[in-house]
């Protein structure tokens, strides 16, 4: 399963393969505590974001994965980063996952826009059949967010990683399949055309 993706261009973002050259960038708006709570890392130095960001491309290189970094078109910004992983070649299905943004953007669209785009070259581009997510049964946001954008919550796997503190994490795991995307599809366009008339009102 090729990924050849240069960038992705919607309204508000651009994703753009992650490289070295991002770290800074990255770490400027990452060193923030609330965006790591549900992460198993955590950004205390550049040194961390360095580590975190050379460990990506290390799985890259692999095939493991394929990380990306989201700029703000409007500021040519950096403001998160997302990435591909679980490549599975022979079952034709990948998992979207490790995305963190600036709070600044929070409650904003961007987040929907990106999964927008991301699903869109999964499905259209590289006709993956399955498209998992999988998060902390505590991160409730993260839940929210991904029914927004039309996730099926499959169930929870118990005991599924240990969290940086020690501690057992549950992992609630969706997915979209190729069947559901015409309908995804539809209803996140919509909830993305209400925004941008929001925003020229």
């Amino acid at each position: 399963m090729k990924i050849l993706l240069d960038e992705l261009t919607g309204e508000r973002v651009q994703i753009v393969p992650m490289e070295k050259s991002h770290i800074q960038g990255l770490y400027d708006i990452g060193n923030n505590g609330n965006i790591w709570i549900h992460l198993p890392k955590i950004m205390q130095t550049p040194n961390d974001m360095e580590s975190f960001v050379e460990e990506a491309l290390e799985n890259k290189k692999s095939g493991k994965e394929f990380p990306f970094v989201i700029i703000l078109r409007e500021s040519d910004k950096i403001i998160g980063t997302t990435r591909f992983l679980e490549i599975s070649n022979k079952n034709n299905s990948l998992e979207i996952g490790w995305t963190w943004l600036t709070p600044t953007v929070w409650g904003s669209q961007i987040n929907t826009e990106c999964k927008y785009l991301l699903l869109k070259y999964c499905f259209e581009s590289m006709e993956v059949i399955r498209v998992q997510f999988k998060t902390d049964e505590k991160n409730v946001r993260s839940q929210k967010a991904i029914e927004r954008i039309g996730g099926v919550k499959e169930g929870i796997l118990r005991n599924h990683m240990i969290r940086k503190d020690g501690s057992f994490r549950n992992s609630v795991f969706y997915s979209i399949i190729e069947s559901d995307w015409a309908s995804v599809k539809q209803k996140l366009e919509g909830i993305l055309e209400q925004g941008s008339q929001k925003s020229f009102t």
